[in-house]
């Protein structure tokens, strides 16, 4: 999570959006307290029913979903990413250009 942090610090810059999205069947409850002991401001969308993990295709965690400025999915995968990779955020940004 700290990574994810950090990319949402860096890429809000450029007009991006990091936001992250918790399946967990408590909802809020559980959320909430995760977010303030790591200090964490991106936003949380919470799906405890998992419909939005259903209409991104997620089938595992934690999953990784980019979409483009038109709603298009453009990339997904599950598993870890390195949210401080120079190539994640520059396809962010350069899915943002155009």
């Amino acid at each position: 999570m700290p990574s994810v942090q950090r990319a949402h610090n860096e890429l809000k810059k450029d007009g991006i959006q990091v936001i992250t999205v918790s399946i967990d069947g408590v909802g809020e409850a559980a959320v909430k307290p995760v977010f303030a002991r790591g200090g964490y401001t991106m936003p949380a969308l919470i799906d405890a029913n998992m419909a939005v993990a259903r209409d991104f295709g997620v089938r595992g965690v934690p999953s990784t979903v980019v979409i483009d400025t038109k709603g298009m999915i453009r990339a997904r995968t599950t598993g870890h990413i390195d949210f401080d990779s120079a190539e994640l955020r520059n396809y962010a940004r350069s899915l943002n250009r155009k």
